[in-house]
């Protein structure tokens, strides 16, 4: 009895330390859904508000609640979704099914039926997101972190003696994607721009995986940091935009750029910022560990952070009731 009681208190501790880390007057609630895997973080005044749903890149998983607490703070809720590396979903971040946010982006619909539903996606989840928005009309607005134009393949746990595969499909389909060589480097840091500059040499390979932005039937938002070592993704950025506007699209895609600064710059707090990430570590080949580069300096990406949180919550004041 004295062991159970000790682990109970242990649990007890788990919960009260969890519950405390939620700011006053806000609440984090996991879906009860057996289509989806995902937190809505809430406070009662934003009601009126877009929502927000936040698609994260390759690290798996959900972006951490304290990341997003400040989009809550600032107005407006947040429906924090995972779509790989959790239970009842892929392990990998590959063939992953544009249908599978449909749901999430029809549950929030059912939920809120009066709220305008905004995606936000970050790197790989940006390209997600903007590869969803081309093919389903169900969207308000789009804000893509560090988007890339193209669809990649999935470069996380790839073993050597497997082929590389499109991260998303449709309606059981891979989506056509750009082959990328495979991986030389050693374990160690990997300038991963290296293996997707390529594609821009390519005519037929850009036509075949580019994301048909022109189809996007919302107003778009792009972020890019001009120093990004993962991917090209301030060229990549005006690549869209310039598709976007040949057709005469009656909606807005605003690209903004961030001198010196790198691949990750996501920041949503009122304080003002005073460290950066300056890579992801991870898996690349199943065997090695890879520190993913993101480029930037300290200063230009710190910069980035706070302009970039004034430019989130200006678009999405736009659509505030």
């Amino acid at each position: 009895m004295r062991s159970l009681g000790k682990y109970l208190l242990i649990i007890i501790g788990i919960v009260i330390t969890s519950c405390s880390d939620t700011p006053d007057g806000m609440t984090v609630e996991k879906i009860p859904s057996k289509d989806i895997v995902a937190k809505l973080l809430s406070r009662p005044e934003n009601l009126q508000a877009p929502l927000v749903i936040v698609v994260p890149g390759s690290g798996g998983s959900f972006i951490p609640n304290k990341v997003l607490f400040g989009l809550t703070k600032s107005g407006y809720d947040v429906l924090s979704i995972a779509y790989f590396g959790e239970r009842n979903l892929p392990k990998k971040m590959e063939k992953i099914p544009l249908e599978y946010l449909e749901k999430v982006v029809l549950w929030s619909k059912n939920k809120f039926p009066k709220r305008k539903i905004i995606l936000l996606g970050i790197s790989k989840g940006a390209e997600y997101s903007l590869a969803f928005a081309s093919y389903f009309d169900l969207v308000d607005g789009v804000i893509a972190y560090t988007p890339s134009a193209f669809v990649l393949p999935n470069h996380i746990d790839v073993k050597e003696n497997e082929p590389l595969v499109s991260s998303w499909t449709l309606q059981g389909k891979e989506v056509p994607f750009a082959p990328i060589d495979r991986f030389t480097d050693q374990a160690g840091k990997i300038v991963y721009k290296k293996y997707i500059d390529p594609i821009f040499e390519n005519p037929a390979v850009m036509e075949q995986s580019r994301i048909k932005v022109e189809n996007i039937h919302c107003n778009v938002l792009l972020l890019t940091g001009e120093d990004d070592w993962v991917w090209p993704a301030s060229q990549m950025a005006d690549y869209m935009k310039t598709t976007f506007e040949k057709e005469n699209n009656p909606y807005t895609m605003d690209h903004i750029s961030y001198k010196d600064c790198g691949h990750q710059f996501l920041w949503f707090d009122d304080a003002i910022p005073t460290e950066r990430a300056e890579y992801q570590s991870t898996n690349l080949t199943g065997i090695k560990k890879h520190k993913f580069l993101y480029g930037g300096t300290q200063e230009g990406t710190l910069k980035a952070m706070v302009a970039s949180r004034k430019a989130v919550v200006a678009f999405l004041a736009a659509y505030n009731n």
